[in-house]
């Protein structure tokens, strides 16, 4: 018998546990609790051994079922220990691991509620989860990190507002995550909120012409990392080209080039991005005067399987990126035609358009190829999805609050899960996975493996055959073997 096999059957019969026998079947240690008894047809005692687990160096006893120890009431039950707890250790795990890099940024950002502010993103990673659950659901996962967050509902949210006022805390993350990117794509959505109490929601138009009390998010993603980079919670009145400088300024951003959209066109805007020693992409309407500029398309390239043409100019310091696509060209023709054909357009406005249609034209004050400033600039559906993301799946749009600081600090939440959602699915998509799986799947699947903490001691369950091929294929060493 192995040496350690030797000491845990010592220590189990120090506890007062009898009975117990380790047998070796193939090279592998199993416990058993064995008796005798008289037989009286052979008048000869004979063993009884019932068997109990499999023994592991590591893990201790891993009992028969690995789930939870006979609850029979026999002499055997009682030697036996008894199970306390049941945590979801497989989807707690792996949070841990990809949220581990953003635990000191945290600790010197929010020295007081940092514990509470992992136990918001754990448990809303998979959807918005109001706050009088968050604490039984916190409890079902198992506490990889050792922490102990105080999750009552009403501490909870005085964590919201105190985080949603703490500007300073928030832009340290927002600085940390920045620092890693150079690229970094800028776009704005909005919020509804039907709350009589929340006058931070005014009444605005949103890109679909509908007006309601909104409040509006800015959101600064990094091309490098593929990750959010920045959160913040404008008045639902503030135009979107009004947005932007400001953005800037919260993080004093400096020496990085931004990827824009039309709505935060104008001459104030370029200019104060590159006062601010930075660089940017940004594409015109179609109403720009800098359309009027002759530029000779001699560049040719292939994106997505369509032929782009394209060219540059210096003007004032600025340069502009004309692009023709043929493609568009036939697209945007054919629904001026429709417009013309249901009295929406005169055919004057509609041969007007026709000469910009498939044309695309961006100002910047980067020197690149045209085929780089296009590419570049197709990355922006980055923040789009982010957008997606932060709705649909993260539901951080749900305002049911009525305090203003709160707002900020559920928003804030919602970014942070973000990240740790956008974690997830670039661990995913880097394995080739995202046809088969989404971060939810994962978190679902490692969720069936669980710890069980008995008297005494610990135990893993047994890895679900497809949760450990699952565990292969991402490459993660999250469970014992």
């Amino acid at each position: 018998m192995e040496t350690w096999a030797t000491e845990w059957l010592a220590e189990e019969r120090r506890k007062g546990k009898q009975c117990l026998e380790i047998k070796y079947i193939q090279g592998k240690p199993y416990v058993y609790y064995s008796t005798s008894t008289y037989d009286r047809d052979t008048k000869k005692t004979k063993k009884i051994s019932k068997y109990i687990g499999r023994l592991t160096p590591d893990r201790g006893l891993l009992t028969k079922g690995s789930t939870r120890p006979s609850q029979n009431t026999t002499s055997q039950s009682s030697t036996l220990p008894r199970a306390k707890s049941v945590f979801e250790y497989g989807n707690a795990r792996l949070l841990g691991d990809e949220f581990k890099d953003m635990i000191p940024v945290l600790k010197e950002a929010f020295p007081e509620h940092w514990e509470e502010i992992i136990a918001f993103v754990f448990t809303r990673i998979s959807g918005y989860l109001p706050l009088k659950r968050i604490k039984s659901t916190w409890e079902k996962l198992d506490n990889v990190l050792k922490i102990s967050p105080n999750c009552s509902p009403k501490n909870l949210s005085m964590t919201l507002k105190s985080i949603g006022d703490d500007k300073i805390g928030q832009d340290m993350v927002f600085k940390h995550l920045w620092q890693e990117n150079h690229h970094l794509i800028y776009d704005l959505s909005f919020v509804f909120s039907l709350s009589d109490n929340l006058t931070f929601a005014e009444w605005g138009r949103n890109h679909n012409e509908i007006s309601l009390p909104q409040v509006n998010v800015a959101l600064f993603s990094g091309l490098e990392t593929g990750l959010p980079v920045m959160i913040r919670v404008i008045p639902g009145s503030v135009k979107d080209v009004k947005t932007l400088l400001p953005s800037m300024d919260e993080i004093k951003l400096n020496d990085a080039i931004l990827i824009v959209d039309r709505g935060f066109v104008s001459d104030e805007v370029l200019d104060g991005i590159f006062d601010r020693n930075c660089s940017a992409v940004v594409p015109q309407r179609r109403n720009s005067n800098w359309y009027n500029t002759r530029i000779h398309l001699t560049d040719r390239f292939i994106y997505h399987k369509r032929l782009i043409r394209g060219g540059k100019r210096e003007i004032d310091g600025k340069i502009l990126y004309l692009f023709e696509d043929k493609d568009l060209e036939l697209e945007e023709n054919k629904t001026l035609f429709e417009l013309v054909e249901k009295g929406n357009i005169t055919p004057e406005e509609a041969k007007i358009r026709e000469k910009k249609a498939g044309r695309i034209l961006f100002v910047s004050n980067l020197d690149k190829s045209p085929q780089e400033i296009y590419e570049l600039y197709k990355t922006r559906d980055l923040v789009e999805r982010h957008f997606d993301t932060l709705k649909n799946e993260i539901q951080a749009d749900v305002l049911y609050l009525g305090d203003r600081s709160a707002v900020f600090g559920h928003l804030f939440i919602g970014f942070l899960c973000l990240y740790l959602y956008c974690k997830l699915m670039i661990l995913i998509k880097r394995e080739g996975l995202t046809a088969e799986y989404s971060p939810k799947d994962v978190l679902l699947a490692f969720s069936k493996v669980m710890r069980i903490t008995y008297d005494g001691f610990d135990q893993v369950t047994e890895v679900p055959k497809k949760v450990r091929e699952l565990e292969k294929k991402l490459k993660l060493n999250l469970f014992p073997n």
